[in-house]
């Protein structure tokens, strides 16, 4: 960007005492000079802001050493892998806080609290609807209700497993930890627990007919403290 600007193709602009005007807060750009200069890294309390002002400038190689060393590996590379396993992750995070506001509007709660859950639909199979008894066992594994709030209660983010990267099992617990991770960079104060998918011994299932049979694979409850947000 800086050789674009000053390459002679483009009008730059100036402030009143005819300075080339970028409009950057100054206080890290020292840091870029140093990189530019002689490959000199920012110190590692400062690495965020300096990879912001680093990809702002287009600065590839900065940008890429800083997302690999170690105060930023973990939140650029590990975490960003996490994300990837579900398709629609930043609608979830938005939606979770959703529904978290709803509730505390509504219901007037202190403490929201609100369902990540994945499911599978799994059709019944057909052979098993032609035998009585066989069509019974078959349905002994499953806690069944008829929809899903029944289910999981009014304020749920429901996630089809197809937008799941690999098994809910393995996942979805690296996935809500990492969401959690990201509501309390912003702000949010917030844990969450692992329900399971068992209710009673059973296998929670919503279903309204054979061909609609929704077996839950994950459930992860969210917890937003809206008090301790004050608090802080």
């Amino acid at each position: 960007m800086l050789a674009a600007m000053f390459s002679g193709r483009h009008a730059v602009e100036r402030d009143c005492d005819n300075c080339f005007f970028i409009d950057r807060d100054g206080t890290y750009f020292e840091h870029i000079l140093n990189f530019l200069r002689d490959d000199t890294m920012p110190p590692v309390n400062v690495s965020q802001v300096v990879l912001t002002e680093a990809l702002y400038y287009g600065i590839d190689d900065l940008v890429d050493i800083l997302k690999s060393s170690p105060a930023l590996f973990a939140e650029f590379v590990v975490r960003d892998n996490i994300r990837k396993k579900l398709v629609c992750y930043n609608y979830v995070k938005e939606e979770l806080v959703r529904l978290a506001r709803l509730e505390a509007e509504e219901d007037e709660t202190i403490v929201s609290k609100v369902r990540l859950v994945t499911t599978k639909n799994q059709p019944i199979p057909r052979d098993l609807q032609f035998s009585k008894q066989a069509y019974k066992q078959y349905y002994r594994k499953f806690k069944t209700y008829d929809s899903f709030e029944k289910c999981y209660g009014k304020y749920y983010v429901h996630i089809p497993c197809e937008d799941v990267v690999g098994h809910p099992d393995d996942v979805m617990g690296q996935v809500a930890a990492c969401i959690q991770h990201d509501l309390a960079t912003s702000g949010y104060r917030c844990g969450h627990r692992n329900e399971g998918s068992y209710d009673d011994h059973k296998i929670r299932t919503v279903t309204w007919c054979d061909e609609e049979f929704h077996v839950c694979m994950s459930c992860h409850l969210f917890d937003f403290d809206w008090l301790a947000i004050d608090a802080t």
